[in-house]
């Protein structure tokens, strides 16, 4: 079933969820790793984090809202960290694709 225009017009002109801007806020974070992180925009928007070092460490982390502050989990449902927290949450998510040590 195709999309009208309009439709396609509103959700260009979106803006950002509060989701998509902690998760950018972490890509931030992560900046000091030697890792890529870029915010996937979608229905719900995550982060995908990889490791240039190895072709298998990838891993999405995602942004859910709590009560007091938002929640950073791993594609298999592990708490990382918190939006109160992202240096780190930042080094656990580095520790998950290789790129540091424990």
């Amino acid at each position: 079933m195709a999309q009208s225009r309009q439709t396609e017009d509103e959700q260009s002109t979106q803006e950002p969820s509060e989701e998509h801007g902690h998760l950018g806020k972490l890509a931030g974070e992560l900046s000091r790793y030697s890792v890529r992180a870029d915010v996937v925009d979608g229905r719900s928007p995550y982060l995908r984090v990889s490791n240039p070092a190895s072709t298998c460490a990838v891993e999405d982390v995602i942004c859910e809202r709590r009560e007091f502050d938002y929640a950073f989990l791993a594609s298999f449902g592990v708490h990382l960290g918190s939006s109160g927290s992202l240096g780190v949450t930042a080094h656990k998510v580095a520790w998950l694709v290789g790129a540091t040590e424990a």
